[in-house]
């Protein structure tokens, strides 16, 4: 017992300084992709026909002169602060600007893993508890051509069928200006349903062997020869066993929901992060790329993080042996 928490303790204590070692890698490198995107900046917001004399003066004031190691220090520094900076083009605090578009992309996120987390949970203990079955094979089948297909293909038969042809639902998901995603829910739901057909079939794949390896558990065999129906069976055996991996697997969702997210939003116009960070690499806007891509490595890097914790407080013999 004390060696399990002694283990635990500094399995924690190793995540946490991994954490911000991966955040502070990440950041670096980030930093100086966007310091080495083509162009000049001073001359991107000056236009083409600015004078050398104006340029340099945008330059001094944009700190471009000094090293990208003096800048990124720069940088870091006003980030851990909690100050992000301003635009270059618009000269708006940064957070004011991602303020909006990152509720967005939150809710659109949560919606999408709930979907996902449904669809993953429930292909899975159909198809995995029995194995081999005709149930199973269609299941099987099923998952695997959906994870083929892109979100962006998805989305695109979607709009044409869906939104277009029928005009069922909107096929452009703009958000009121005076409200929230929520307010018009009707315009979340091609986008989740985009992203959750394959993240939840990618899952479902995963989850499924967790819940096919339980079936053949002594103790839920007994179980189905002692008479308990295959719901109980399923409730109270089946699933139970596979949450371990069902928490890792979900987990896991969350970077994809951030790299799926940036495609799915541009295809749908959905004004989230993604759109953002599309438009401002466009217009060279450092501070906002900056800043939008370091939310979402962070939010990847957790994920991956969470999985890991999971995996290892769920695992007796990864306590006791690390």
């Amino acid at each position: 017992m004390t060696a399990g928490l002694h283990n635990a303790a500094r399995y924690t204590i190793w995540r946490m300084a991994s954490l911000v070692a991966t955040l502070l890698a990440v950041s670096a490198i980030l930093f100086a992709a966007v310091e080495w995107l083509p162009g000049d900046p001073a001359q991107q917001i000056l236009g083409i026909h600015a004078t050398p004399e104006r340029l340099d003066i945008l330059r001094e004031q944009l700190n471009l002169n000094d090293s990208v190691p003096e800048r990124y220090a720069r940088w870091l520094w006003s980030t851990l602060q909690g100050d992000l900076g301003e635009s270059v083009r618009t000269n708006q605090p940064v957070g004011a600007i991602i303020s909006r578009p990152a509720l967005n992309t939150a809710m659109l996120a949560v919606t999408a893993f709930a979907a996902i987390t449904t669809v993953a949970l429930l292909l899975a203990a159909f198809g995995g508890r029995r194995d081999g079955s005709r149930t199973s094979t269609v299941i099987s089948v099923t998952t695997l051509s959906a994870v083929s297909v892109p979100e962006f293909i998805i989305a695109g038969i979607l709009i044409s069928v869906v939104g277009l042809e029928l005009g069922w639902l909107p096929a452009v998901s703009l958000v009121p200006s005076d409200g929230t995603p929520f307010s018009r829910p009707e315009i979340l739901v091609l986008p989740v349903v985009s992203l959750s057909i394959v993240g939840g079939a990618y899952g479902a794949r995963l989850i499924r062997a967790a819940v096919a390896d339980a079936a053949r558990r002594p103790h839920v065999q007994a179980a189905r020869l002692a008479g308990l129906t295959e719901s109980r069976v399923l409730i109270r055996h089946l699933l139970p066993s596979a949450i371990p991996t069902t928490v890792q697997v979900l987990a896991f969702m969350v970077p994809f929901l951030v790299g799926g997210a940036v495609v799915v939003e541009r295809i749908f116009a959905f004004p989230g992060l993604g759109s953002q960070l599309v438009d401002r690499v466009a217009l060279r806007d450092a501070p906002v790329i900056e800043a939008i891509g370091l939310i979402q490595a962070a939010a990847v890097i957790i994920g991956f993080q969470v999985a890991d914790a999971v995996g290892f407080f769920a695992s007796p013999e990864r306590r006791t042996a690390e």
